[in-house]
């Protein structure tokens, strides 16, 4: 009696099976990056530049990354922001606003002048909508941060709160592009 076979025994294999464990070697541009930043090194040691090569090496060595960056970062960048609000909220400021980081500093100086208040419990944020929430993050100027919170000690006791800074920047948004609620957003 004969067995049905489902292939016949010679026949290849269609599959290798699954993928070997490990990390794949595959070349990235991290590692032509460090290879191209030796050679500059090299080449500005060669054309007489070894102050500017010191500096590439010390990029180079253990932690000179983590260098540069805190450098750039307590250097030139502005601290960043994070304003917490509804995906919906944060999609329809975007929208309306090219420059948002502008909008934001031009509602900070209002504040500090005192032509804008936000409107009555801005500042609490609400609860259980079933909206999914993120972050809409500015850079805002450290001179303008530190004059926002000196005027936000003097006008708390006009507001009945100490106003945080990511609120006062959603509210004067909110208001100056006339943003409908969330939840109304979220039904159309």
């Amino acid at each position: 009696m004969a067995i049905n076979r489902t292939r016949p025994p010679a026949a290849p294999r269609r599959s290798i099976g699954r993928p070997p464990k490990g990390p794949r070697t595959v070349p990235s541009k991290k590692d032509t990056l460090l290879a191209d930043l030796r050679a500059a090194s090299s080449r500005l040691t060669e054309v007489g530049a070894p102050e500017l090569a010191a500096a590439v090496d010390e990029v180079l060595a253990p932690g000179g990354w983590g260098r540069l960056r805190n450098a750039t970062e307590a250097g030139t960048a502005a601290p960043n922001v994070p304003i917490h609000m509804p995906l919906v909220t944060r999609a329809a400021i975007q929208k309306a606003s090219s420059t948002v980081p502008a909008d934001v500093a031009e509602g900070l100086e209002a504040f500090i002048a005192g032509t804008f208040s936000p409107a009555a419990n801005a500042h609490r944020a609400r609860r259980n909508t079933g909206l999914e929430t993120g972050n809409l993050n500015v850079r805002v100027d450290a001179d303008l941060k530190a004059r926002f919170q000196a005027a936000a000690e003097q006008r708390e006791n006009e507001l009945g709160y100490k106003p945080a800074l990511s609120h006062i920047a959603k509210a004067w948004l909110i208001e100056k592009y006339d943003i409908a609620p969330a939840e109304k957003l979220a039904e159309a």
